[in-house]
Formats: C-alpha cells, structure tokens, sequence
C-alpha cells in the first residue's frame, strides 16, 4: 500500500524502488515546508530538551530532496534554538551553546543516514520508513553520546530510560509527521504521485518529427 505519494515522487513513500525527490519548487509546496516548521514550534515548546529531532530528521529524508531535507533540518534547529533561548530560557554558557550546534549537525547527519538507507532498501516500503527512523534515531544519539563522552559531558542523560523515553517521543512524532503529509496530500496542498507526469529526455528522440 502506498501511503504517500506526490508529484514526481517528490515524496518517495511508494513501494518498489524509491526515486529522487523533485525539489520543492511551488509555493504550494513551500507552504507545506513552513508548516512543518511550525510544527517543530510546537513540539518545542511541548517538549523542551526532548524536542524530536531524529523524527524530523526521517522524515525530511524520506519526504524531500536531500537540498530540502537539510534545509528542513536547519529550520527545525533553528526553530528549536531561538524557542530554547528566548522563551525557555536555556542558559547562555559555552556549554550551552555548543551542545545547540552538536545538536543541529547530529539532525542534519541523521538525516542524510536516514536518506541513504531509504533509497537503497529493496525491503517494502512500510519496512523503509521503519528503517529510516530507527537510523535517524541511532544516528543521532550515537553522535550525541560520542560527544557527550568525549567532549561536553552529560553522559548520565543516556540512561535507559531517559533513552527510551526519547525514542517513544520521536516514534510518536515520526509517525504523526507521516500522518500530517497524508493529510496535506488529501486536501491537495501537495500534489499526489498520480499527478505526476513523466519527463521527456529531449535529448534522446527517434528522428525528425512528421512534416
């Protein structure tokens, strides 16, 4: 069953092989981007320090162009930081602020795993997304915890159960994230893969039109 689709496989949740995702280039899709970058507002602010990053970080992978994707990251970092700083009130300490950057990076990283593990499974499409999430997730609390461990400490945040916690959040996230494109695709604010029309290579052509 495919549970996303949209215009030239701009979201690649179909079964069979995944392709490339187009770029956004609409505002009609643009506006579905910003709406999700408010999302990660909310889950901020409902969250705090436990924001769900890796499931953005999937979901960008599966959903966008790898420009997208990043881009998406970014944003949701962004969101996460100004929201932290100003209304949250994290501390301005270098601690503090270098563990912000590890924590955009880490997104940005889990995401492209995330990506390369999506386009590369032949496994059906419903173990892909499942794939892709666990990855972001490892990804992203591997290099947190290497950091932690070897750099800016709080490795007592990793406890099992803080960990599990975590990994309940943003598998909630993931799969509500998954839900809000389904719906955006219903009401037509992205186009749906049946939309799509095939590209012509201009290039390659039989011989010279009819007279």
């Amino acid at each position: 069953m495919n549970l996303l689709k949209t215009k030239s496989a701009s979201v690649s949740l179909t079964d069979g092989d995944p392709k490339d995702p187009a770029l956004i280039n609409s505002p009609r899709e643009s506006i579905w981007l910003i709406l999700l970058l408010l999302s990660s507002l909310v889950f901020t602010l409902g969250f705090s320090c436990a924001t769900p990053l890796a499931a953005f970080a999937a979901v960008a992978a599966v959903a966008f162009s790898r420009r997208d994707a990043l881009i998406l990251c970014g944003g949701v970092w962004f969101v996460n930081q100004v929201v932290g700083y100003t209304v949250l009130r994290y501390p301005w300490n270098v601690n503090s602020v270098s563990w912000g950057l590890v924590l955009g990076a880490a997104t940005m990283i889990a995401s492209l795993a995330s990506e390369w593990i999506y386009r590369h499974s032949k496994t059906p499409n419903l173990l892909r997304l499942v794939a892709a999430f666990i990855t972001a997730f490892a990804v992203f609390e591997v290099a947190l915890f290497a950091v932690a461990l070897f750099g800016l400490g709080g490795v007592e945040d990793f406890a099992a159960g803080i960990v599990v916690r975590i990994f309940a959040i943003n598998s909630g996230a993931f799969v509500g994230l998954l839900v809000l494109h389904w719906l955006a695709v219903t009401v037509g604010l992205i186009p749906s893969g049946t939309e799509a029309q095939p590209r012509t290579d201009r290039r390659v052509t039989a011989g010279p039109p009819a007279a």
